[in-house]
């Protein structure tokens, strides 16, 4: 999700320490898959362009015992000052390895006459112990970019987030890569807004986990303004699941209120449920 978007600025070395010591590889076993439903609501205006909109996220987590495989769809339709209405469809499909190793990733969109787009597409391969490597792309074509040492993954950033909400953490800023830009690894900060003991919820399948308030900002890494190009916050539970979504797009925020959700039973042996930092 950018829930990788979760999804992210210079504080690096606080975060090398705190990731690799064997905390997240504790809390990576308590992520599952997931089928989540989100309703999208506007409730933020900051433009005159625009009088409304609505529209509706899935994101489906499935677990393939080496890796993650994830899926997210997004419809968002947007009602112009003219009352014309502009339909924008998305789909961000990636695999993700429990070794940390590699990120497979392609996003695609589609304009009101619904011709599909390939925007990102590509591999991105860490070959550095440092987390260091090299980005792929098929889309754009020929592309070749280098991660800086301290980059994760999306699945790697929502356990460094988690982790940060369980040791009392205020705030964490990790580089990310998600395929969502040809431009390469983002910075993110991450503000860690609250942590929660397991308590009941509308979703008896999320009861008895803890959960992290966050606000993660996202931005380009080449570009000195503070002004994130996207953010976003929500309530994150240890099993990798959102609620309470907050979805900044710069000239308007949408609300997300998961509707629906189903978290399948795994059919991985334990010992290949989870290790994305090896070791």
């Amino acid at each position: 999700m950018k829930l990788s978007a979760f999804s992210l600025l210079a504080v690096l070395a606080p975060l090398h320490a705190f990731a690799f010591n064997g905390t997240i590889n504790t809390l990576a076993d308590r992520l599952t898959g997931q089928h989540a439903v989100y309703n999208l609501v506007l409730s933020k205006l900051r433009t005159h362009d625009i009088t409304g909109a609505t529209g509706q996220m899935s994101f489906n987590v499935t677990d393939g015992c080496t890796g993650w495989a994830t899926t997210q769809h997004m419809i968002l339709i947007v009602r112009n000052v003219d009352g014309s209405l502009t339909k924008s469809v998305s789909d961000y499909v990636t695999w993700e390895s429990k070794d940390g190793k590699t990120l497979s990733f392609s996003l695609s969109e589609s304009d009101n006459g619904g011709k599909t787009q390939i925007d990102d597409a590509g591999v991105a391969t860490h070959t550095g112990p440092d987390n260091s490597g090299i980005i792929r792309y098929t889309t754009p074509a020929n592309t070749v970019l280098k991660m800086p040492a301290g980059t994760l993954f999306p699945m790697q950033h929502t356990e460094a987030l988690l982790a940060a909400g369980r040791a009392g953490k205020t705030f964490i800023s990790p580089l990310l890569f998600d395929g969502t830009t040809a431009d390469g690894v983002q910075a993110t900060f991450v503000t860690v807004l609250g942590h929660h003991d397991p308590e009941k919820t509308k979703w008896p399948a999320l009861d008895k986990y803890a959960s992290t308030d966050v606000d993660i900002a996202f931005f380009e890494r080449k570009n000195d303004d503070e002004t994130p190009d996207f953010r976003t916050s929500m309530r994150y539970y240890e099993n990798g699941v959102a609620t309470g979504l907050g979805l900044d797009f710069g000239d308007f925020v949408m609300t997300g209120t998961l509707s629906a959700l189903t978290i399948p039973p795994s059919s991985c042996p334990a010992s290949k449920r989870a290790r994305i930092f090896g070791n």
